[in-house]
């Protein structure tokens, strides 16, 4: 029982804080779009390290990857694409 117990605990305590990182990581894409929107590249792709270091692996993190190889190289409209992909993986 007591084994059982703290798997519970285990189990809600783990949607919690990827509810959390995901909603941190909506925000980074938010402003790395924002970035783009207004010219700076630089400030994008800071954004865009930020949210893939606090996502957990999965699809949504493999968009932000492509959106760093897209912005990295020089394609700013796919990078745009690959992070509204990733923002609609995430509920955003």
């Amino acid at each position: 029982a007591v084994l059982f117990g703290v798997g519970l605990i285990i189990s809600n305590v783990g949607p919690i804080a990827s509810a959390s990182d995901q909603e941190t990581a909506n925000k980074q894409l938010d402003e790395a779009l924002k970035s783009l929107d207004s010219g700076d590249n630089a400030g994008a792709e800071g954004d865009l390290i930020e949210a893939n270091s606090t996502l957990a692996e999965g699809q949504a993190k493999t968009e932000v990857g492509d959106a760093i190889t897209a912005l990295q190289a020089g394609n700013i409209t796919g990078a745009q694409m690959e992070i509204e992909a990733a923002q609609g993986l995430l509920g955003n």
